[in-house]
């Protein structure tokens, strides 16, 4: 019985047009516009200090060479000149701002054992980090830009794969759809048919016959699509698969790629797998605080016209208070009173509060817009202000429906390990306003949750920078 191959839905058979040889001359050629720029900001930097000082003009570019090198190699081992790694920006961006900051603590640290310190220009090396910072930022913006076409992915990007799997695969799901997007050509996927009580044989025969193929494709790795039912016949396709000398990566459904992506605490000969992270550190708290300090104080002095037009606009239109204040529950469960500009003729904050609706009688006509365009939630920037909320998190809900979630959905409770926000996973992700069904709410949860098990501050940045995309497009009542 041999394994049974497709070519179809995507996985187009092998073709020749592939620009292999290409692929490493590319990353050549990204490597020295790196290390080009990073020369060529410290020249610039050292040139524009000497100037705005009326100081004598320093040829050296020591520092710049050493940057530059120490650069290279940083961002090489930590593999961001892959060529599909070059289509994931926000993964290249934290990467390289990790590597520069390594360069020029290098510099410092060699600077100081030389004794050279006085050599070099504080006011330079200030100047050439910021443009050194721009300089290959912008460089992996501008290649991320370029590499969006099909004729570059194809010539530049594609990474030949198999695909095994031990039976067939929906291809619209989320595991597959991004392959192709990241740079990964499926050039055959092959469905084994086998079973965890068949014998060796059986099992040598078909990957047999998948490793004949593979090589005539000259593939560059094997992904194996594996559910969590099929675990325990992974071990045996690894031990067949030993031969190829490819990597080979494990394409896991959604529980174990929930499992495998948690921190891991060895323990002993074997490991510990952490289910629910702790509350943040010290250090992640403070990081998190000074974000929302920082981004609140500047949005309420930037806003502040608009939001004394909002509250302007609210008082005329109808009679009522300006702000309209409700309980919620923040950090940990502690209550506290979230700001909104008031926006409905009602003022509910009892045991039955009553969502929003699509043509709701109770919006005001200022309201309905203030809500449209999320005017109304700029009064919780005092609430980020004075430590009640953060700019993101799970968004708040009224008490009313905090008891009422809280009984029918298991994982509602973990919502509650973080500040509440501004906005969040969930909102960016499409599911901002109204939530009928206890399936929208749900799936509001799940992305709370996944946001409180996998913060960082540059999860934070990331979706400080997506709501403002999500706000043009999702609609709210």
């Amino acid at each position: 019985m041999s394994a049974t191959a497709y070519g179809s839905d995507g996985l187009r058979v092998l073709t020749s047009h592939r620009g292999a040889s290409l692929q490493r001359p590319f990353q050549l050629f990204i490597i020295a516009g790196d290390f080009l720029l990073v020369l060529f900001s410290y020249v610039l930097a050292n040139e524009i200090y000497r100037d705005a000082m009326k100081t004598d003009p320093d040829n050296s570019v020591g520092a710049g060479l050493i940057v530059g090198v120490v650069f290279v190699m940083a961002a090489y081992f930590q593999r961001t000149y892959d060529n599909h790694r070059l289509l994931d920006t926000l993964w290249q961006l934290r990467k390289v701002v990790l590597a520069w900051l390594f360069a020029l603590t290098t510099l410092a640290v060699a600077a100081f054992l030389l004794k050279s310190t006085a050599n070099l220009s504080r006011g330079t090396i200030i100047l050439f980090a910021v443009i050194g910072a721009i300089a290959i930022i912008m460089h992996r913006v501008l290649w991320r830009y370029c590499l969006s076409s099909t004729f570059a992915r194809e010539r530049l990007i594609d990474r030949k794969v198999i695909l095994l799997s031990l039976r067939s695969l929906d291809f619209t799901s989320n595991r597959f759809k991004d392959l192709r997007k990241h740079g990964f050509d499926v050039v055959r996927h092959f469905v084994l048919e086998v079973t965890a009580d068949q014998n060796d044989d059986d099992w040598s025969e078909q990957v047999t016959e998948v490793i004949r193929q593979s090589r005539a494709a000259d593939v560059d790795e094997y992904l194996v699509a594996i559910d969590w039912n099929e675990l325990p016949m992974l071990q045996k396709l690894s031990q067949h698969l030993r031969i190829v000398p490819q990597p080979i990566r494990l394409l896991p459904d959604f529980p174990i790629a929930d499992l495998v992506s948690r921190p891991f605490l060895p323990v002993s000969g074997t490991v510990a797998i952490e289910i629910q992270r702790p509350p943040l550190t010290v250090f992640e708290r403070v990081q998190k605080r000074f974000l929302d300090i920082g981004l609140a104080s500047l949005a309420l002095l930037l806003l502040a016209p608009l939001i004394l037009t909002a509250a302007l606009l609210v008082k005329l239109d109808t009679p009522g208070p300006i702000i309209f204040r409700q309980s919620r529950r923040g950090f940990n469960g502690k209550p506290f009173e979230i700001w909104k500009f008031r926006s409905m003729t009602v003022t509910e904050n009892g045991t039955t509060v009553m969502q929003a609706k699509k043509q709701d009688k109770r919006v005001t006509r200022v309201g309905r817009f203030l809500r449209k365009s999320s005017i109304d939630e700029l009064p919780q920037l005092w609430n980020v202000l004075r430590g009640e909320m953060s700019l993101v998190g799970p968004r708040p809900h009224a008490l009313a429906h905090d008891s009422y979630y809280d009984q029918l959905i298991s994982k509602y409770v973990y919502r509650h390990h973080m500040k509440p926000g501004l906005t969040g996973w969930a909102q960016v992700n499409g599911f901002r306003g109204e939530t009928p069904t206890i399936d929208l709410m749900e799936k509001r949860v799940e992305y709370d949750v996944w946001y409180v098990s996998n913060w960082s501050i540059w999860l934070d940045i990331r979706i400080i920078f997506r709501t403002t995309v999500a706000l043009m497009h999702q609609e709210a009542y």
